[in-house]
């Protein structure tokens, strides 16, 4: 009997962690599908500004502009995205083993690198790295702000500007499709960096029959190339920080699917152990009595 009980136990344990499992998998779902839809609302947007920037450095007449230029102070910045919550597999790990190759590669040039993260997870994770973030975006239940996104941007622009830094880059989780999401790095600053990695790889420009000299602009080219900039700035910071939470949903998504369907298989398991236990203790006590009736016979 104590046996049949200790299965009863663990088949209602599994049922309780079935729904949550089935719960969270439903979650994750909508809010994929919310951040989908956020992510193509943009994307128009977005492209547009990468074809404004491409042909703005490729024009004929060279645009000069500090945040065009290379610098040399040896100091670089990165901002690592992690997830918001837990149950997404390795998601965390990756990005903090990218975040760890890039301080690798920094140490061996001599240069110095600073670490932003966001996410608590995530900054457990560069702890067991040895890795101690500069500054930790936390108590963000989705992701950041417009308001927080708008001021990391004019902060890292204004330190470019003034020749203190030499590169910004996301490291996050990018995603390509449901079936897809990999750990990468977008350069940011130089400018120059980000604009072909959107010309080349995000954005199909290519073949771009136009230039940016047959464009009548009001102002100048010298005077839109900074707020032309910042925009482009900050729309690609907000779009890797929706990739990484489009990301972060899918990969829950899968998990909690796979969860759930583990747990109903071996609610399935222990319904038929339990139904074999209980056969057999209702045969045992059906021979007791057929064993008490002979006796009394």
């Amino acid at each position: 009997m104590a046996g049949i009980r200790q299965i009863f136990y663990r088949r209602r344990a599994v049922e309780n962690i079935c729904k949550i499992t089935r719960t969270m998998a439903v979650i994750s779902t909508a809010r994929y599908k919310f951040y989908f839809n956020k992510r193509s609302a943009i994307a128009d947007y977005y492209n547009s500004l990468a074809k404004a920037a491409y042909l703005l450095v490729t024009s004929e007449k060279p645009v000069e502009h500090p945040l065009l230029k290379v610098n040399s102070s040896g100091r670089s910045v990165i901002f690592a995205v992690g997830s918001v919550r837990g149950l997404c597999g390795s998601y965390n790990d990756a990005v903090g083993r990218l975040v760890r190759v890039h301080i690798d590669r920094a140490i061996d040039s001599g240069k110095k690198l600073d670490v932003y993260a966001t996410g608590d997870r995530l900054v457990s994770i560069l702890r067991q790295h040895n890795i101690v973030p500069a500054k930790v975006f936390a108590g963000s239940e989705q992701m950041l702000s417009d308001e927080q996104i708008d001021t990391l941007a004019d902060d890292f622009v204004k330190q470019y500007m003034a020749g203190q830094l030499d590169n910004f880059g996301v490291v996050y989780m990018r995603f390509h499709s449901v079936a897809s999401q990999r750990v990468q790095t977008l350069t940011i600053m130089p400018l120059v960096e980000l604009i072909d990695d959107l010309a080349t790889r995000m954005t199909l420009i290519w073949p771009w029959k136009l230039t940016f000299d047959d464009f009548l602009l009001s102002p100048s080219a010298d005077e839109i190339i900074e707020s032309l900039a910042e925009a482009l700035i900050r729309t690609s910071i907000r779009r890797c920080l929706i990739d990484a939470a489009l990301s972060e949903h899918v990969v829950r998504m899968l998990a909690m699917r796979n969860a759930t369907e583990n747990a109903e298989d071996m609610i399935r398991d222990l319904t038929s152990e339990y139904n074999k236990a209980r056969q057999s203790q209702i045969t045992r006590e059906l021979l007791d009595v057929i064993g008490g009736t002979g006796v009394l016979e």
